[in-house]
């Protein structure tokens, strides 16, 4: 990095620096300002600042350009991973114990809907596959037995 660089990113304000490793974590303006306790224009005005100030269009390289002259050592990949997909540990340890348990029987499968056990979806190829079967062969039979039903009403009645 040149020397030039350095001397720009010396001019940014320590929030704005502050801003833009945020931006590096890949949080979004609204995520910095929970974190900042400002509002996310203010978050916004900050970044626009800061890329005026460094000369790059985007700010995603605004918060490349602060990182590498923060710790050039530190590798961060710019990959985005949603918050939501990520399994909290003690879950995925659970749901392991819990796929063991029921691992024990041939037809042994989990609900295919969120549990106080499991609340993540951690079905599967098989289970994938069993639950829309199970599920249309069910409503296939509620369906013939109504119509038995209503074919036997109508008997009854003519």
């Amino acid at each position: 990095m040149g020397k030039n660089r350095v001397s720009t990113i010396e001019k940014l304000s320590a929030a704005q620096v502050e801003t833009l490793r945020h931006v590096y974590a890949h949080q979004n303006s609204k995520e910095i300002a929970r974190l900042m306790g400002v509002s996310p224009h203010t978050v916004d005005a900050r970044i626009k600042a800061a890329i005026r100030i460094l000369g790059v269009s985007t700010r995603i390289e605004a918060a490349r350009i602060v990182h590498d002259a923060s710790d050039p050592a530190a590798y961060q990949p710019l990959v985005y991973q949603p918050p939501e997909l990520a399994y909290p540990p003690q879950a995925a340890e659970t749901d392991q114990a819990q796929s063991e348990k029921r691992q024990s029987g041939i037809f042994s499968i989990g609900y295919p809907f969120p549990t106080k056990g499991r609340p993540f979806n951690t079905h599967g190829q098989r289970e994938r596959i069993l639950w829309p079967i199970l599920i249309a062969f069910g409503t296939i039979m509620a369906f013939a037995a109504l119509y038995t039903v209503l074919l036997g009403l109508g008997a009854m009645l003519s």
